[in-house]
């Protein structure tokens, strides 16, 4: 049997300590075969380096299974949810937020259900402080995508598809794709903001869908509450009813920034790797699987490595030791 190990997301900054040591960081999925990234350390974190491209990537995508396998456009998103990619028209947020800030009466912001998949409150510092306004139709979206589990039938379609099917038995009756991103992506944002969270409850009046409840919720919120009440969202098609309601409002551009080269702190490139391993299920770290989703997982923050051998896992071992005999200490 295969040396493995059950960590929490902090503790994948061990492992990559020893393995950069060694040289670069490689990760690959291991399903389509396809790399994906490179990474070097440098004198302000790590160079990274995509390895691969739009077109590349979904060509082993196979069609039918698009919702189900990682597509291109989720592996942007680990990028922006790992603070590495930006909203377009951030500058002109921070410029709004000067004004916002000037206001005697204070102001709140509410979040739409993107910017937990984003985790954009949490990583962008100017909004630390704020008070920060939850709709209960987006805490519901959230928690209702976290619901579903894969079928047996359901794996055994996807193995037909894929390389190295035999990694699938680990996430027999654990959660799907969506479930894994609302899960370990936007609960985790969710959780990260709870002390500076208020909840708006729904409105009981009749809706036309979730988006206007969303809406008419805040802005009854917004009527209440002497401070201003500031919709967030990447969404167009939900501005238009923010319009209709008169809430304020700030619409965020989604990035449009290639994947080449980029200089990532130590802090981006554990979360990127974490969020990679948790929206596609398994990625591979210099021949080590890392499985975001896996038999036994009881901690949103989980990760289970398996090591191809005891050379690396004997150093990685050591130091994990070390590192958690430390924080014993300090507590």
């Amino acid at each position: 049997m295969k040396p493995a190990e059950v960590i929490e997301k902090p503790e994948l900054q061990v492992l990559i300590n020893v393995l950069a040591e060694r040289g670069e960081l490689r990760v690959s999925y291991p399903l389509y075969g396809l790399p994906l990234l490179r990474a070097e350390p440098s004198e302000r974190g790590y160079n990274l380096e995509v390895l691969t491209d739009r077109k590349t990537f979904n060509a082993r995508v196979p069609p039918r299974l698009s919702s189900e396998l990682p597509t291109w456009s989720d592996f942007y998103e680990c990028f922006i949810s790992a603070g590495i990619l930006r909203y377009d028209n951030l500058d002109e947020f921070e410029e709004t937020l000067e004004l916002y800030e000037r206001l005697r009466k204070g102001v709140a912001f509410a979040p739409d259900t993107n910017l937990f998949y984003h985790r954009f409150i949490s990583s962008y510092r100017p909004l630390n402080g704020y008070q920060i306004v939850v709709a209960e139709g987006v805490k519901k979206e959230i928690e209702d995508a976290m619901n579903y589990k894969y079928r047996h039938k359901q794996l055994e379609e996807i193995s037909r598809e894929v390389l190295n099917a035999h990694l699938l038995r680990e996430f027999n009756n654990r959660r799907t794709k969506r479930s894994r991103k609302a899960a370990y992506i936007a609960l985790k944002e969710f959780e990260r903001l709870k002390p500076r969270i208020i909840i708006a409850e729904s409105v009981s009046e009749p809706a036309h869908n979730n988006d206007e409840i969303i809406v008419k919720s805040l802005k009854r919120y917004d009527r209440m509450t002497p401070t201003l009440l500031v919709f967030l969202t990447a969404d167009i098609a939900i501005t238009d009813v923010a319009e209709m309601e008169g809430l304020e409002y700030f619409l965020f551009k989604y990035p449009r920034k290639k994947l080449e080269r980029h200089e990532v702190s130590a802090y981006q490139l554990r979360t990127l790797l974490f969020n990679l391993a948790a929206v596609f299920g398994v990625i591979e770290l210099n021949g080590i699987l890392v499985f975001g989703e896996f038999g036994g997982k009881t901690n949103l923050d989980e990760l289970k490595l398996v090591f191809e051998g005891n050379e690396v896992y004997d150093e990685f071992e050591f130091h994990l030791k070390l590192s958690r005999k430390l924080i014993e200490i300090m507590r």
